[in-house]
């Protein structure tokens, strides 16, 4: 655990023409949870050339105490709470305006599982990988997957059943631990704040492979985050499962998000699946719960509609209170609003 205030002054020794990598870390309210991050993130045999934490409006002067500990992290304060997609579009904004030629992402509740995690990442962006993801682990159970992963076929949970492959191709858990080109953001554009949080990161992901970026998993990479164990509901024995998250909040943001992006990029088959999956968790189970069904459908249909995008961009205004001030960096309110695209 972190216990003394430090400063930080990033890559050492990294050669002259070697790329700039900015971390963004979004946190909200989490301090412990995002010093033991910043802490491993200045503990990398490659340490990141600089760090932004996005703090999106933690209600408790916690956070902003845990931060002033790393002294040459910047901190940007979301004055009204947005939401991870908002957080992330601010964060990623501010590394590009730095000079990132790639930017690090992450949440506060995850950090690298080994100090060679973003040097075996910069080895796998270097074949011209737009986005290269590390291998999600359990935190509190590192030889399980985080989020399941879907290869040949079959839902894989364990980390030894995927490790034998040192890449896995055309997919990534974005937001844990993914280091992403420039240049796919110059291309394919920034997250969208408009979906809030669950799916954010998998449109973002879609929308660059659409624009021809290349993405995968580099497996030898390995990075923690709590399980999603809980969420996962196993259905005909296993056959396959629901995802399903603990709050009603996130429960429709993540069904209305899957609903417009299975429309936006003709995955039907996904559509079909979501159908029978969740129609067999809520009705085909011991008490059934049509009515949570309902929501379910009702939040489907609204992102299949896509009205939620028609929505006015977000005032994302922050506050700069990065540490130690100088007069270039004094805080004050930046204004940031969402453009089209």
């Amino acid at each position: 655990m972190h216990s003394a205030c430090q400063a930080f002054t990033g890559g050492t020794g990294a050669k002259a023409s070697a790329p700039t990598i900015i971390a963004v870390v979004v946190t909200y309210d989490r301090p412990a949870l995002l010093r033991r991050c910043l802490t491993a993130l200045q503990a990398q045999r490659r340490p990141p050339d600089a760090i932004i934490v996005v703090d999106d409006a933690s209600p408790a002067p916690d956070t902003a105490a845990a931060i002033s500990c790393f002294r040459g992290v910047r901190h940007l304060r979301h004055v009204v709470n947005r939401g991870g997609a908002a957080a992330y579009r601010t964060g990623i904004e501010a590394a590009l305006a730095a000079g990132a030629d790639f930017v690090w992402l992450m949440d506060d509740d995850g950090l690298p599982a080994e100090d060679t995690c973003l040097d075996r990442l910069v080895t796998r962006a270097e074949f011209g990988v737009g986005i290269a993801a590390p291998l999600v682990l359990d935190r509190e159970n590192p030889a399980r997957l985080a989020f399941p992963i879907r290869v040949a076929g079959r839902t894989r949970f364990i980390a030894e059943e995927v490790s034998d492959q040192p890449r896995i191709p055309d997919f990534a858990h974005l937001f844990n631990g993914a280091l992403v080109r420039a240049e796919v953001f110059a291309t394919a554009g920034l997250p969208d704040p408009r979906f809030v949080c669950r799916g954010d990161e998998v449109e973002f992901m879609l929308r660059a492979r659409r624009s021809g970026f290349e993405v995968c998993i580099e497996t030898t990479a390995r990075f923690l985050h709590p399980g999603s164990q809980p969420e996962i509901h196993p259905i005909l024995s296993g056959a396959f499962y629901a995802t399903v998250p603990t709050t009603e909040a996130k429960r429709h943001h993540q069904f209305r998000n899957r609903g417009y992006i299975f429309r936006a990029y003709g995955m039907w088959a996904f559509l079909f699946a979501d159908m029978l999956r969740y129609g067999c968790h809520y009705l085909l189970r011991r008490r059934p719960d049509p009515a949570a069904f309902g929501r379910w459908l009702s939040a489907t249909a609204e992102g299949w509609r896509g009205a939620f995008l028609k929505a006015p961009p977000s005032d994302r205004t922050y506050v700069e209170l990065s540490t130690p001030a100088t007069p270039e960096t004094e805080p004050g309110l930046v204004p940031a609003r969402d453009d089209a695209g």
